[in-house]
């Protein structure tokens, strides 16, 4: 385990007790996305996925599609575009020093031993502080793909997203992370099939195996 690593799961240790408290609170006061369900037709072709069940009656529905702009290229993001691949939906925010950290390096080491790109995009928490030149400091300070985005935008463009994956936004209080931390995986038909929880250290590998089901499924 490298030492940059270490330091993250520490930090994230230390962090995660508080984080699962406000988890606990704003979960409960989330409503169910609406969307149509979409039978998944046959069983993955290397096992089962790793990720935590989603949330009753979400395992196959269409992923909610949204449109933000991306602030480490200056270019709008349509998930639509995203189709006939895997992605992956998470949310972060830029002054977040324990969670949101080790969510991108474990998204990167997940990549890395996949041994090909698949679109990260991480939708922000905070809109307040998640400016363009933020998300592009926070993006200089990591060496991640360039298949890795951050969307940005004001409260009422990024609400609907949060409201659609079961996102709380991150409280005024950015000293501790409150705010969801899922990593959502969406297949190559749009569709929810796996959900990993990024309030505790998830291990690469399982988030690798599980997009390299989707890779195959979509091959």
């Amino acid at each position: 385990m490298s030492p940059q690593r270490k330091r993250l799961l520490l930090a994230a240790t230390i962090g995660v007790l508080a984080a699962w408290v406000g988890l606990l609170v704003v979960v409960a006061l989330q409503r169910e996305p609406a969307a149509p369900a979409v039978p998944v037709a046959g069983a993955p072709s290397d096992g089962p996925l790793l990720g935590g069940p989603l949330p009753e009656g979400l395992d196959g529905r269409q992923a909610t599609d949204f449109a933000l702009r991306d602030a480490r290229e200056d270019e709008r993001i349509d998930t639509r575009a995203l189709r006939g691949q895997p992605y992956v939906i998470t949310f972060l925010y830029t002054e977040c020093v324990d969670v949101c950290p080790l969510i991108a390096t474990e998204l990167d080491e997940a990549l890395e031993g996949l041994g090909r790109d698949v679109p990260v995009i991480a939708v922000s928490a905070d809109p307040e502080g998640d400016t363009e030149v933020a998300v592009r400091r926070w993006f200089a300070q990591r060496d991640l793909p360039d298949s890795f985005r951050y969307v940005i935008g004001a409260e009422e463009d990024l609400r609907p997203v949060w409201d659609a994956y079961y996102a709380a936004p991150q409280p005024d209080d950015r000293d501790v992370s409150a705010h969801s931390a899922s990593m959502w995986l969406v297949d190559a038909q749009g569709r929810l099939r796996s959900k990993f929880s990024g309030g505790i250290p998830v291990p690469p590998a399982d988030i690798a195996h599980d997009l390299r089901v989707l890779l195959e499924e979509a091959a």
